[in-house]
């Protein structure tokens, strides 16, 4: 759907001065729903809206929660994707040129769904792997200032045999992975080792389970950094985005963690959003 009208998978929809394919002045993001819902859309709606706003383009009147909602429905229904889902979503600035300088503010929306195996989010049985990206092991720096050397990761995880690689930052710090947030464990407390942000899809996720946590474990939240220094005191680690949900992980390098209480958060997100679907499809 490009604009709010339906267009065949395999018919070409961008014209050659796409701004997000010649200069990278685009996002995207992916949300995850049921039954022709996205969960938690006001709060993803209002996140993407921050995007664009700070990446200095502006919304026209059409643009709108109800109307973007009613379009991602639509959407589904013709692809006849009624249980659980994903939504990817690009917005890219408008132009009728290729200069590099941008003379537009407005923006275009492009999505596309995708259907899914599994109802709702569950967590992984098994644990999974992951370790530190090192850019150097990239088999040849990119020169595209627009592009992350992390997207062409694949060959080291692979090498690695792992299943996400970690991000950090300049102190040594686990910020996030390639796909989620990171989350840490000790006895009652939760640790967000993330950044968060007002303008991260992530952050949307990584905030809801913070709250049911809380509220229905009892659990201590905080936000902190964690790095090689003090990783050998936490019992438990996972992953969380709005797509994958929740991924207990097993093993980081030589490091091995408990799932610990990570089953009862995920089972926490799944009831809860489970209900939100229920209520959403009584009204």
């Amino acid at each position: 759907m490009l604009n709010g009208n339906i267009m065949p998978s395999d018919t070409p929809c961008l014209s050659y001065d796409n701004r997000g394919l010649l200069w990278g002045d685009s996002f995207s993001v992916q949300l995850r729903g049921n039954s022709c819902f996205v969960y938690d859309f006001s709060s993803y709606f209002a996140c993407i809206s921050r995007i664009a706003e700070s990446m200095g383009m502006q919304a026209d009147e059409s643009f709108s929660a109800k109307s973007f909602a009613n379009d991602i429905s639509l959407l589904l229904k013709k692809n006849r994707i009624y249980k659980e889902f994903v939504a990817t979503i690009t917005i890219f600035r408008n132009s009728n040129n290729t200069n590099k300088i941008a003379n537009a503010k407005t923006f275009s929306t492009l999505v596309s769904v995708e259907s899914l195996p599994h109802e709702y989010y569950s967590i992984n049985k098994d644990g999974i792997f992951t370790d530190i990206f090192d850019a150097s092991q990239l088999p040849c720096p990119t020169t595209n200032t627009y592009f992350r050397y992390e997207l062409i990761s694949g060959n080291i995880m692979s090498e690695k045999a792992v299943d996400d690689l970690i991000i950090t930052d300049t102190d040594g710090n686990y910020r996030r992975s390639l796909h989620s947030d990171i989350f840490f464990m000790k006895d009652k407390s939760l640790i967000y080792a993330s950044n968060y942000e007002k303008t991260s899809i992530n952050s949307i996720f990584s905030s809801r389970i913070m709250q049911l946590t809380k509220q229905k474990l009892g659990m201590e939240i905080y936000k902190s950094p964690i790095n090689s220094s003090k990783i050998k005191s936490v019992d438990a680690m996972f992953f969380a985005d709005p797509v994958n949900g929740i991924r207990w992980v097993v093993g980081m390098g030589r490091n091995r963690f408990y799932s610990g209480m990570v089953n009862d958060i995920a089972y926490e997100i799944y009831h809860y959003y489970k209900t939100e679907i229920e209520q959403l499809k009584s009204t």
